[in-house]
């Protein structure tokens, strides 16, 4: 059985650029979401269902933040 074990160092040089490239990618969206029902740091007055859209969308730039911290510390 040949089984081939990467170096920590080998995944440091080529870490999935695709898999960083979506996590970013979403963190904009979400942050997008945010934004848009956002003025000067004051959310916009919404109804209650926008509310709950914007609130998710904090949480999951939020989640996303904490993933992208793991994912680069390599752990």
């Amino acid at each position: 059985m040949n089984t081939k074990i990467m170096n920590p160092s080998e995944f440091e040089r080529n870490k999935p650029t695709q898999t960083y490239a979506a996590i970013d990618s979403a963190i904009s969206k979400y942050r997008q979401m945010v934004s848009e029902h956002t003025y000067n740091g004051q959310q916009l007055i919404m109804e209650s269902a926008d509310a709950q859209r914007v609130a998710l969308a904090q949480q999951m730039v939020s989640d996303l933040e904490n993933i992208k911290r793991v994912f680069l510390t390599g752990n």
